[in-house]
């Protein structure tokens, strides 16, 4: 968190939903699922797939029912057509 919070903070670096994947993922693998969760709530744009999967992904990992619906979910809206989701 501190050197994404840096990012914006002290270099003016505007985070890009590639930065908010890697932070739902790293967040997950370390298994704060609710902090990704938030995260993904407080993004200043569209999650993509690549979001929704990334937390899925950690929802498979840690046992989280809950949380790998509602990212299943997003995910089937956003590629309904992909066989993966």
């Amino acid at each position: 968190w501190k050197y994404f919070g840096m990012m914006s903070e002290e270099y003016g670096i505007k985070p890009r939903l590639e930065h908010y994947s890697c932070m739902v993922n790293l967040l997950g693998r370390a298994g704060k699922l609710q902090e990704a969760y938030d995260l993904i709530k407080e993004i200043p744009f569209e999650p993509d797939s690549c979001v929704w999967g990334a937390l899925l992904n950690s929802c498979r990992l840690n046992n989280n029912v809950d949380l790998a619906e509602i990212a299943a979910e997003k995910l089937f809206v956003l590629e309904p057509e992909n066989p993966g989701t």
